[in-house]
């Protein structure tokens, strides 16, 4: 995936379905609990908003972007040094979310209403879940690294 084509879409400038090909294939599983995303990393900066995340939203909602690969960009956005967010708990908490649906909320369309309405406030942002399947021994659920892209 590419952080111009992220950055683009956030813009407006390019479609949802445009992004959807983009990311599709950047993440691989290596190993029963290990992936990487591969991403080639953009010049310059952006600060991501809610209306940019709202709009994430609602290409999913429009079937335009897969649900799943909302993990792809929340990982990207949580581990590029290009895209930013004012620390708002809202923002980073659905980035968060969306980067680990296994541990926060699972990536389904009434979860993606659920985004945009906490996005939106039109409901309150709430605390994250208990996890339903804590490894009683410790061990990762899962592990996500990054692969950049020349």
């Amino acid at each position: 995936m590419r952080e111009t084509i992220l950055r683009d879409f956030f813009l407006g400038n390019v479609t949802g379905s445009a992004l959807a090909q983009d990311v599709a294939g950047s993440k691989k599983q290596i190993g029963p609990i290990n992936w990487i995303v591969q991403i080639e990393d953009m010049e310059g900066e952006l600060e991501v908003t809610r209306p940019m995340l709202v709009a994430l939203c609602d290409a999913v909602l429009a079937q335009q972007f897969p649900t799943e690969q909302l993990s792809t960009v929340g990982f990207a956005l949580i581990a590029s040094d290009k895209f930013t967010w004012d620390g708002e708990d809202v923002v980073g908490g659905v980035i968060h979310d969306w980067s680990c649906p296994e541990v926060n909320y699972p990536l389904t369309l009434d979860n993606v209403t659920r985004f945009k309405n906490w996005l939106l406030e039109l409901e309150p942002y709430p605390p994250k879940p208990p996890l339903q399947a804590t490894p009683k021994n410790g061990s990762l659920i899962s592990r996500t690294e990054k692969r950049r892209l020349l």
